[in-house]
Parts: C-alpha cells; structure tokens; sequence
C-alpha cells in the first residue's frame, strides 16, 4: 500500500467512510465453482456515494505492465487510489496475470483486448477491496471443502498415462546404474499440483476440466495438450490463495462474454 506523505486530513474521513460503507451485495455468480462473488459494479455501486460524502475520490488504473521474452504482455498491476479534497492519497495495487487464448491444438495465442479487459476488471475490484477492507470469501460453503459440490463423492485427479513396465532380469537388477537426474514435473502433474493447492485434493475431475477451459478459452470447449496445461499451471501459479483464484476464473470468464 502506497500513501501520500501525510495522512493529517485523509485519515479521519477516511474512518467515517469506512464505516459508512455497508455490506456489499455478492452479486456474482461462478458457474465453475457454483460460488458467489462480489462484482465490481456492486462495490462501486456502495462505495461512490459514501466515498463523495467524506471528500474522496477514487481513480483507477493500469500503473506498469510486463512482458515476456518475446514481447508479449503477461500481466498488469492495477491500482485504486483514494484522492482527498486536501490533496493527500492512500492506494492499494495488484499484479493480475493477462492469460491468452490457445487454439483447437492447445496453443498460445496472441492476447487479446478481452483478455487484458477482464484483467483490469479483476484488478480493479481486488484492489479496491484491498483497499476499503471489503470482503471477498465465498459464501456458499465451497471454500472449506475444495470447492467440491457436497453431493457427489470425491473424485480422483486427471491421472498421467504410464507406460506398461517391463520386466527385468535379476542380473540386471543388481548392476550398479546411476541415480537418475530428477525431471521437471509433466505439464498434467503441475496442472493438478496448481489445483490442489488451490482448491483441493477433492476437486473433481469435471471441476478441473472447467478451470482448464476458462482459462484456456474463456469457458469455450478446447483440446487439453502439454501447451494448455502449461499455460494453464503457469497462471495458476500466479494466485496466492482460492479466494484469489475463484476471483481470477471467474475474471477469465467474464472476459469471453
């Protein structure tokens, strides 16, 4: 959080904004997750007018944008920033992962307005709830339990197929071989690693395919490839916790539309 030099006169209307400003209304529906979030609009909808009471006014906006190695924008920190009548400012920024889209064999795309559009739409309504102190946790019982629809049992990940072993002779066994060099994870393993660590173990095989999509095409249906499932982890990766996560899916989703 960034603020201006003094807080003299921003603080104490900051203090009567703050507890002004009611519960906002989780509006929000995640069709992957089956939870509700709060939208940006209903957080601007309460804010505004108890924000313009106190003498604040907010703005917000990209502030820095990375690229990959070849050029490609990969992400965006977006801030909201709180403007007192005096001159003096508080603000709160957040990195949002820019995913792009893949074609029908899993590969990346260039990215799109619509993806860098429902990355500001996510950054915006973090960091400004970041920056009110607004809650952002599910409410429909799904976080507790990985995100899994109580209803059905529990299902096993999407499992990488093994090739059939061969068996060995015993003088083979007992030759000396060198210890193998460890490998990097397959893309399918790091893909399932990134969604239980975000959302559980539990998380069913249809609920993964689900995530895969809506960040890999927007929702749309897409063939699952070591590509797809790399560019998949790797945005994953970016999330801290399921809050963050649900928050960035749902993102995905609203971007497409």
């Amino acid at each position: 959080m960034k603020t201006s030099e003094s807080l003299i006169n921003i603080a104490p209307d900051l203090v009567k904004a703050q507890a002004g400003i009611n519960g906002v209304a989780k509006d929000g529906n995640n069709p992957i997750f089956r939870s509700k979030y709060i939208t940006l609009d209903s957080i601007l909808l309460a804010v505004r007018p108890v924000l313009s009471q106190h003498n604040l006014f907010l703005t917000q906006g990209i502030v820095n944008v990375a690229k990959d190695d070849a050029g490609v924008v990969n992400s965006v920190e977006v801030e909201s920033k709180l403007i007192h009548s005096s001159g003096e400012w508080i603000a709160s920024s957040v990195v949002v992962p820019v995913t792009n889209n893949v074609d029908r064999n899993g590969k990346a795309m260039a990215v799109d307005a619509h993806r860098v559009g429902g990355s500001l739409t996510y950054g915006r309504r973090y960091s400004l709830s970041a920056l009110l102190s607004i809650g952002e946790d599910d409410d429909d019982g799904n976080t507790a339990s990985g995100y899994q629809n109580q209803s059905q049992a529990p299902q096993q990940p999407l499992r990488q197929p093994q090739a059939p072993q061969q068996s060995k002779k015993f003088s083979d066994v007992t030759k000396a071989t060198p210890a193998p060099e460890p490998s990097a994870p397959a893309p399918l393993d790091r893909f399932n690693a990134e969604v239980d660590r975000l959302w559980g173990k539990e998380t069913s095989k249809a609920d993964r395919k689900n995530v895969h999509n809506a960040v890999a095409a927007g929702g749309g249906e897409v063939a699952i490839t070591k590509d797809s499932l790399t560019h998949v982890a790797d945005c994953l990766s970016e999330c801290k916790d399921k809050a963050e996560a649900d928050a960035f899916i749902t993102g995905c989703l609203e971007a497409s539309e």
